[in-house]
């Protein structure tokens, strides 16, 4: 379970930026971000 919401955490933001037709460049911060709280975990 908490593998599957690691990967949603990393996932959905990417997917809705994707449907808000945002670049992708923009999210960098907040992957980098999300990616750097999981490691801690």
């Amino acid at each position: 379970m908490a593998c599957s919401a690691a990967i949603g955490a990393v996932v959905h933001p990417l997917a809705t930026a994707v449907e808000e037709g945002r670049d992708l460049s923009s999210m960098s911060g907040v992957l980098v971000g999300a990616v750097y709280h999981l490691m801690l975990a």
